[in-house]
């Protein structure tokens, strides 16, 4: 697989969800984007007490993925979440390569609105491996986002100061 990143479905996320997340990618970075191939999330990562997955050990098992590829993305549909958080929508390397993002908490019946989240999180995620901080610019994607609320009222594209970050950030791709 040539493309710059690729998205891995993880735990049974429907493969055919990521294809217009992979759109998204190219529309927002420039970046052309393929759906990888299901992985499994390392049963380690997963936290009996909390019955949740802790992000960083899911990014850990992400890094080696793909090798090939500029930046790894996984999406899951599993709950994530992080030391003193009560769930996080997504983890990445700030810079680096991978990322995760959790559609757990995204779901709605709303197909539209679904996707749309998604979009969000994997641009915002993707926008952290560029070493984006989070804005407080409130349609930026790189908003942080504490509730699904949150992430309906941010868009999927970048504020003039975030995406003159990203411009240069893609320079050095």
């Amino acid at each position: 697989m040539n493309a710059p990143v690729v998205l891995v479905p993880l735990d049974g996320m429907d493969a055919r969800l990521l294809h217009p997340v992979a759109a998204n990618v190219l529309e927002v970075f420039g970046l052309v984007a393929a759906v990888g191939d299901p992985a499994e999330i390392p049963v380690e990562a997963f936290d009996p007490t909390r019955g949740q997955y802790r992000a960083a050990a899911v990014l850990s098992f992400l890094k080696p993925c793909c090798p090939e590829a500029k930046r790894v993305v996984g999406v899951t549909a599993a709950d994530l979440f992080e030391p003193g958080l009560n769930f996080v929508f997504g983890l990445a390397e700030r810079p680096g390569r991978a990322a995760v993002v959790s559609a757990h908490r995204l779901l709605t019946r709303d197909g539209r609105r679904f996707l749309a989240r998604l979009m969000k999180e994997a641009n915002h995620e993707l926008g952290h491996t560029f070493g984006l901080g989070h804005c407080p610019e409130p349609t930026c994607a790189m908003r942080f986002s504490n509730s699904v609320v949150e992430v309906d009222e941010k868009g999927r594209f970048f504020c003039p100061r975030c995406r003159a970050l990203l411009v240069e950030a893609l320079k050095r791709l």
